[in-house]
């Protein structure tokens, strides 16, 4: 608590029952505009209920009531950028003969984040659409259910995901760096008392070139359970084209939550499912999205004065004429926690988050209301942050978030443009795994039939470019003798690269070669095609022990890797991938006692580009294309030399990693 020097700011009798604010350090910087706060208010060893008020000083937002249960309280704090002054003020009569209200002065910092990438809230609407939503009888009579309801019931949510995240990072060490959402000077509806103009979310209206028949065709409805018709465009592709289409500011890089206005619960025979719904997230090209339908956005808030009340509303959903999604929508307090939060959790995918073993990304979102709420339907007793249970985001997910461009802190440089879409490479080095990236590791991902059971935590390490790990003991700890592990190694510039097997890649990449006798192979790069015969190539083989040196190399390339024909001293040579007349044609001539030290590749599905590297110095022109991320084939360390390459190929070059021994 503390005293203000302005003079609406009276000092009050101090007393033990006055607010506390828990969550939130006084004068501490934030960064999101409505803040989430725990606190303690009132007698601790005592059962009753009571209301506190959250005034504002200087700026023109309304008073906000919100809940006291047996001394616990949460409230949804708006902010204006600047130094905020935010009145407590409890309600002593429950509890107290003397009926003066205790009250607690309370200084929070508002910083936007202005530098990064937003989340963009976008509703797509058909050519042709209705502008409703599935509702309720009374919601309907009420207007509940069009298109300008429907807005303000996206930007609550909205501000209730950032809320919520920005609690969750700082609960995970990493202060309250959160998302920003895309704003405009706009008639806010934050708030039903006076809503006026303000700073708040932009909701992008995506009217598309689809029609309503279109995006409510039951065939390319998810849970339609004869599932979806490949022939046709689903709904994931249908909102990316839409946005295309839209425009700025989905021309380039950025991050949307896209809410399907259209959606319907059809109860009619033949149906009984959600069409023109889906819940999916990720994303390609420039455009990261995460979409939901709007069939339980009826019970979503519209306003802050309504969170308590909709994450409380024990109403029983009518099924007849509303969805009951996954079994889990039976009351209006539920259908709110599964729109609002399993919307978050395609959101989270969007944000590069997979699922997780609890929390959002797992079914966490069930437990939303907690977050918000104090008390919880059919509970007697009060939810304190201990008792939220799976609304979290699970540690892992946090960590991909610390190091996410959206949640830069306003101190940290921007990620250098030299490290992006640098991936990690990895190696066997005996017992050993080796796994380095020069754009730093923040995470390692462990995998069991898909599902994460552990990951390893550097978001501590100031420059984490290289880690060993003992294998045996990864799989000791995580595998066991019969589960297979996959692991994924998660830079700080947001690439991904997995190792889709550990136990094979450990015994497959140590072979035996004649002459050379034990040697390893590295990770490969480019998507394996198992029905494709692996090749090896040496830079020096041997005859009847007589050595044979690789005298040049011809490479065939357009945007991929087309081929690339080997050529030994012998004359004989070898050509992996398709050699037609299509791309560009070059060559590459080895000198006397030269050969490949280093490559440089970018790789995706294929080999796209590489440069290469020679023991003399010498560097190749780059052949290929660039996309995919980029890697390096390179002996691991200075006590191994690369001896030759392995990979596949089809029409292009698949797969290319190197072979490595140790030197004698």
């Amino acid at each position: 608590m503390i005293s203000n020097s302005d003079s609406s700011y009276s000092k009050v009798e101090s007393s033990p029952y006055t607010p506390v604010v828990i969550n939130v350090e006084n004068g501490e910087v934030v960064h999101q505009r409505i803040l989430l706060i725990y606190g303690r208010a009132g007698p601790q060893d005592m059962n009753f209920e009571s209301k506190i008020t959250v005034e504002h000083h200087v700026n023109n937002f309304p008073s906000t009531t919100w809940q006291v249960f047996n001394s616990h309280f949460k409230c949804l704090v708006h902010l204006d950028a600047g130094l905020n002054n935010i009145k407590f003020i409890l309600d002593t009569s429950p509890f107290s003969s003397d009926s003066r209200p205790l009250t607690t002065i309370f200084q929070v910092n508002y910083v936007p984040l202005l530098q990064n990438p937003p989340l963009n809230l976008a509703i797509l609407v058909a050519k042709d659409s209705k502008e409703i939503i599935d509702a309720p009888e009374e919601k309907e009579n009420s207007g509940e259910n069009k298109l300008e309801s429907v807005k303000a019931k996206l930007r609550c949510a909205g501000y209730l995901w950032q809320a919520f995240t920005a609690e969750q990072m700082s609960r995970n060490g990493f202060g309250r760096r959160v998302f920003r959402l895309d704003e405009e000077w706009t008639e806010d509806t934050i708030s039903n008392q006076n809503p006026g103009l303000r700073q708040t979310a932009k909701i992008h209206i995506i009217r598309s070139s689809y029609t309503l028949k279109q995006i409510l065709d039951p065939d390319i409805a998810q849970q339609n359970p004869n599932g979806v018709d490949d022939k046709k465009k689903d709904l994931y592709s249908i909102f990316m084209d839409s946005l295309k289409e839209y425009g700025a500011p989905f021309d380039k890089q950025c991050y949307v939550a896209g809410l399907i206005l259209d959606s319907h619960y059809d109860t009619s025979p033949n149906m009984g499912f959600i069409r023109g719904h889906a819940a999916l997230g990720g994303g390609w090209d420039n455009i990261r999205l995460g979409i939901f339908g709007s069939h339980l956005t009826h019970a979503w808030p519209r306003y802050l004065e309504e969170v308590v009340s909709c994450f409380q509303d024990n109403t029983i959903t009518d099924e007849n004429r509303l969805s009951n999604d996954a079994g889990e929508s039976g009351t209006w307090w539920r259908c709110c926690n599964i729109g609002i939060g399993a919307f978050l959790h395609e959101v989270g995918h969007c944000l590069t988050a997979p699922h997780s073993p609890s929390g959002i990304m797992s079914r966490g979102f069930n437990n939303l209301n907690r977050t918000f709420t104090v008390k919880e339907p059919n509970n007697p007793f009060p939810t304190t942050p201990s008792e939220e249970e799976g609304a979290h985001w699970y540690r892992s997910n946090v960590i991909r978030f610390r190091y996410h461009p959206c949640f830069r802190l306003p101190f940290e440089p921007p990620a250098k443009i030299d490290l992006k879409n640098i991936g990690a490479d990895f190696w066997i080095l005996n017992k050993f795994l080796l796994i380095k990236c020069s754009a730093g590791i923040s995470l390692i991902e462990i995998y069991v039939r898909n599902n994460i059971i552990g990951y390893l935590d550097y978001s501590d390490e100031y420059n984490q470019t290289e880690i060993r790990l003992k294998v045996d003991e990864i799989i000791k700890k995580y595998g066991g003798k019969y589960n297979i592990i996959k692991m994924n190694f998660v830079a700080k510039n947001q690439t991904e690269t997995f190792l889709q097997n550990l136990q094979k890649f450990s015994e497959e990449s140590k072979i035996i070669l004649p002459i050379y006798g034990k040697v390893f192979k590295s990770n490969y790069l480019g998507k394996l095609d198992e029905s494709l015969t692996e090749f090896k190539i040496l830079f020096k083989k041997f005859i009847d022990t007589k050595p044979i040196t690789l005298k040049r190399m011809i490479i065939k390339y357009d945007v991929f890797i087309n081929s690339i024909t080997f050529y030994w001293s012998d004359n004989t040579n070898l050509r992996i991938g398709i050699d037609d007349d299509e791309g560009i044609k070059k060559e590459f001539l080895f000198e006397e006692g030269e050969k490949i030290v280093k490559i440089k590749v970018n790789s995706g599905w294929y080999i796209d580009g590489f440069e290469i590297k020679t023991n003399l110095g010498r560097r190749s022109k780059w052949f290929g294309g660039h996309g995919g991320s980029k890697h390096t084939l390179e002996a691991p360390d200075n006590e191994y030399e690369m001896i030759g390459l392995y990979g596949t190929g089809n029409y292009f070059v698949n797969t290319l990693g190197i072979i490595y021994k140790k030197i004698s």
